[in-house]
């Protein structure tokens, strides 16, 4: 019974500290992360399909670096995505130019 116990406060004092963590730290990057992978999408298709140009040539129209993000076309849209875990969709829309998707 005193096994049970401890192994209850244990999991409880652990779930208290990744909530902390959580909280205090990476809920501010998972944030950043959805806001640089719609706009990644946005501009990268507003490039592709509006402006026409090559996915290459787009690709270096960011000042920062978008390394870490995995950009793939379809015939229509370009996804963005962060950590296989975020990702964002921007479609071409004849006349409206690129939209995110929801």
């Amino acid at each position: 019974m005193k096994f049970i116990k401890a192994f209850l406060i244990i999991l409880i004092v652990l779930a208290v500290i990744g909530g902390a963590l959580w909280h205090f730290f990476l809920k501010e990057q998972v944030g950043f992360g959805k806001v640089a992978t719609a706009y990644a999408a946005k501009q990268v298709c507003s490039c592709r399909f509006v402006s026409e140009r090559e996915m290459a040539s787009c690709q270096t129209d960011f000042t920062q670096d978008i390394s870490q993000l995995k950009i793939s076309e379809t015939e229509d849209s370009v996804t963005a995505s962060a950590l296989g875990i975020i990702s964002a969709t921007a479609s071409y829309e004849p006349g409206l130019g690129c939209v995110l998707q929801r």
